[in-house]
């Protein structure tokens, strides 16, 4: 797999929270090109660390796949939220309708808007970012992410109400769909963001989130850019790793995905679930490098390099919570 270097972010976070103005992470000025230029990983899907962009190699140790300390979750909420099985988490039973209260965050966009009052749009040139009916997921309406086939682009909406997390720990679920198709390449190309957590740690700015790669595979990663507070550049401490999971991403049908991002003292930890099943190689708990704070949830599309194919994602039903949500 290849990894760019301009990072594209858009987030979503599950049920509500007190609104307050969101921020998006800056862009790394001139940092594309390099990212375009990426070395090429391993081949096999996920079983090396990612090596880092023209010879800022990426240490990461292979998937760092562990046991995700126990269920990781602040008070045990990862063991309370939710179970494989579909159902309601407390936060989304106790508030009955869509709405961010408190700590929480939920959005169904059928407002038929998005609300500025809990996103800040980043689009790029080309791109844009609307709410239509073309196609949704429940309700009316859905969030639809307009890109152009063989660009690289950016085009997210970022959530900061919901931060800081309890214990630095929350999930975020929301469900996708792809259209017309995700590009295939077997050496790993075509890296792409849907679900992104950002932050700084005592080295500098960390991205860690859910995407894909390779033959539209599922891809959770983290990159640690070592360079300074919120600078995207890459710095003498860079370091990324993958895995890729063999499971691919369906086009043109909506796909439940969820992501738990969550920071201890000493340990960055990562889960991801597909339709309301976990991957296992995706379950990761990294120390070499001390986790972030972090700040930002971004939802979305985050491409690395030129995408070929993919034009337009519509994502609807958001949640981002201290309980896992689940794909009811």
């Amino acid at each position: 797999m290849r990894f760019g270097t301009r990072w594209l972010v858009a987030s979503m976070f599950v049920c509500g929270c007190a609104v307050s103005a969101a921020r998006v992470p800056v862009d790394a000025s001139g940092v594309a090109g390099a990212g375009a230029a990426g070395a090429t990983g391993g081949a096999g899907a996920g079983a090396a660390g990612v090596s880092g962009p023209a010879g800022a190699t990426g240490g990461g140790p292979a998937g760092a796949v562990g046991d995700a300390s126990a269920d990781l979750a602040a008070d045990g909420a990862a063991e309370a939220g939710a179970a494989d099985a579909p159902g309601e988490s407390g936060a989304e039973a106790a508030a009955g309708a869509c709405a961010t209260q408190g700590t929480e965050l939920c959005e169904d966009f059928e407002s038929g808007a998005i609300d500025p009052r809990l996103w800040t749009k980043h689009a790029g040139t080309g791109t844009s970012l609307a709410v239509d009916g073309t196609h949704v997921h429940g309700g009316q309406y859905a969030l639809h992410v307009k890109l152009t086939a063989g660009a690289q682009q950016t085009a997210q909406i970022a959530d900061a109400v919901t931060f800081p997390a309890k214990s630095n720990t929350f999930y975020t679920r929301a469900w996708f769909y792809f259209s017309p198709d995700l590009p295939a390449d077997h050496m790993g190309g075509f890296h792409m963001a849907y679900l992104l957590a950002t932050g700084n740690n005592d080295l500098g700015f960390v991205e860690a989130g859910l995407g894909s790669a390779g033959n539209k595979q599922y891809l959770g990663y983290s990159e640690y850019y070592g360079d300074g507070p919120d600078v995207h550049a890459h710095g003498p401490t860079f370091t990324e790793f993958g895995p890729d999971s063999p499971t691919m991403i369906v086009p043109q049908q909506w796909i439940c995905l969820e992501l738990l991002q969550g920071g201890d003292a000493t340990t960055t930890h990562r889960r991801v679930w597909v339709d309301g099943k976990e991957l296992p190689e995706q379950v990761s708990d990294y120390s070499d490098r001390k986790p972030p704070q972090f700040s930002l949830m971004s939802i979305g599309v985050l491409q690395y390099h030129p995408t070929p194919t993919l034009t337009d994602v519509w994502v609807d039903d958001i949640r981002v919570s201290s309980a896992r949500i689940g794909c009811n």
